[in-house]
């Protein structure tokens, strides 16, 4: 299918979303139809300031899109143009990411300022593997959760065992966890030492865990791990996180850890 050709305002304009001034794309375009010229005739045929075209020449010879040989000036290849746009988008995928790893730090700050708890929802499979990277990252504080084993590995059953509790362990985070009962939980329990783990066995008639809730450092992690529904949600806040873990330690403390 034959493209449109696009009119001379359209590939000015064009010319400034790649970063030009207004006057320089009229005089890199203008140079383009007309080919090497003067400064004399640019100014004139375009209606602008002698000064100030001689200016604007020197900023099109610094974006290597004009070169001056005595005293005419010509365009240099619009490919000079592509690759000035290339490197710009190079340049702002730097940025990006190195301000997504900054937000982390970034946000903790907001926090402080502003007092404000940061809640974050995450959907579907991948969403809920990021908050269990999170959960099991290297920390000095101890995880406190509950869950119903038997739902999760419903969902997650290699992925837990075969890279969480691995990871858990080598980053030497400590969990403290009231497990609904069941002959899953009680083989897991078994591994307690081992695995850096304090666990609490639960009748699950009595106390059911539909969802599994992690509590860390500042964050309040619930997910749920119903079929066809994989949610989670993350609520960062000190006052909170610190409220919760007062209840379940006096709940271990009542119960007592294996």
């Amino acid at each position: 299918m034959r493209k449109e050709k696009m009119d001379k305002k359209q590939i000015e304009l064009l010319l400034i979303n790649t970063g030009l001034s207004q006057k320089e794309a009229r005089i890199y375009l203008y140079l383009l139809e007309k080919g090497p010229n003067k400064a004399l005739t640019i100014f004139k045929d375009l209606g602008m300031k002698k000064g100030n075209t001689y200016a604007l020449l020197e900023e099109l010879i610094g974006k290597r899109l004009v070169i001056k040989k005595g005293t005419v000036f010509l365009p240099q290849t619009p490919l000079n143009v592509l690759s000035q746009i290339e490197e710009k988008t190079k340049s702002l995928e730097n940025v990006l990411q190195n301000f997504k790893n900054l937000i982390p730090q970034l946000n903790s700050l907001y926090k402080l300022s502003s007092g404000k708890p940061t809640i974050r929802y995450f959907e579907g499979e991948e969403g809920i593997k990021s908050v269990f990277e999170d959960i099991y990252s290297p920390k000095k504080d101890i995880v406190f959760g509950c869950v119903d084993l038997e739902k999760a590995d419903e969902v997650f059953p290699a992925y837990i065992i075969e890279k969480l509790i691995p990871k858990r362990i080598k980053n030497k985070v400590v969990a403290h966890s009231f497990v609904a009962d069941s002959p899953q939980a009680r083989k897991v329990a078994q591994k307690d030492r081992q695995q850096l783990r304090k666990t609490v066995l639960l009748d699950k008639n009595k106390y059911p865990f539909p969802a599994e809730i992690d509590i860390y450092e500042d964050k309040i992690a619930m997910l749920s791990f119903a079929k066809g529904e994989f949610i989670g949600l993350m609520i960062e806040n000190h006052d909170f996180t610190e409220s919760l873990k007062s209840v379940f330690r006096l709940a271990f403390d009542k119960k007592g850890g294996r």
